[in-house]
């Protein structure tokens, strides 16, 4: 008797998880960007990351391409990062894209701290392709953001003490003629070679 209430226990048990999982597998394909709301509400941005990038798929559209930038942002992967910044740097919606959140940063009260979506996602993907070994491409992010866009980067290169990123950074940083490269180029001269 007690093996077979055992036993039903666990064939409900069972049946209550497979259940769950269908639930969860059919909101996620029939709405990710609902589940990707959620997941970011949970501070789960790795899944939010694979909801908005399901969603991204369905629609091409280079607002859930930037979602998908901004969660593997959030996430700290520098994998996600690099993968969905270079896309959506590379889409064809992304000057559009970056003209609409800079509006939307005009009128928020953060506006006086931001120098622009365009230099705020460089900024990040060039801190990411240079933490994954590519500083050419880093250098190269960095400059279609602006002299602002090298801020991150210049930070990981001193952290690292790195000399020969500094030396590239510093040559980009040389056709900049503003106080801001003058300031981030006297923080690169320390870790010259």
């Amino acid at each position: 008797m007690d093996k077979l209430v055992l036993k039903t226990a666990l064939l409900s048990l069972v049946a209550v998880i497979v259940a769950a999982l269908l639930v969860f597998s059919l909101w996620m394909l029939s709405s990710p960007q609902t589940m990707a709301s959620a997941c970011e509400k949970t501070g789960n941005y790795r899944l939010a990351v694979t909801c908005a990038d399901l969603r991204y798929k369905y629609t091409k559209n280079a607002a859930d391409l930037a979602r998908c930038a901004e969660d593997g942002i959030l996430a700290g992967d520098d994998g996600y990062i690099v993968k969905y910044g270079e896309k959506l740097v590379a889409h064809s919606g992304y000057e559009e894209l970056c003209a609409q959140k800079d509006k939307q940063l005009a009128d928020s009260p953060y506006a006086e701290y931001t120098r622009g979506y365009n230099t705020y996602i460089c900024g990040w993907l060039a801190s990411a392709q240079y933490r994954s070994g590519a500083i050419e491409k880093a250098v190269q992010t960095a400059e279609s953001g602006g002299v602002h866009s090298f801020n991150k980067l210049v930070i990981e290169i001193a952290q690292r003490r790195d000399a020969p990123a500094a030396e590239s950074v510093l040559d980009a940083l040389g056709k900049y003629q503003n106080e801001e490269a003058e300031s981030l180029m006297n923080i690169l001269r320390k870790f010259k070679a």
